[in-house]
């Protein structure tokens, strides 16, 4: 899958966690508190995330994954060949 299509994928995923709000212009490194995502925002999306590509992600992983880039960069990392 290209970055672009999990780009994709993931604001697509944002917005359905956060009741369609729009996620198609935030910057790929704006954090996602400073985006308006609280820590159950964040964990529904890497449960989403994980339930789509077939990933386990770590707490310590978790943890560094707040932004829109850094989601992109792992899931292209780690998802299943």
């Amino acid at each position: 899958v290209m970055k672009s299509e999990i780009e994709k994928a993931v604001r697509e995923m944002l917005s359905e966690v956060k009741d369609g709000l729009n996620y198609d212009n935030t910057s790929l490194d704006r954090a996602f508190d400073d985006a308006g995502l609280d820590s159950l925002d964040v964990a529904t999306l890497l449960l989403e995330i994980q339930e789509r590509y077939g990933l386990q992600i770590n707490d310590d992983d978790a943890e560094k994954l707040d932004t829109i880039g850094k989601l992109v960069d792992y899931i292209a990392e780690h998802q299943a060949a």
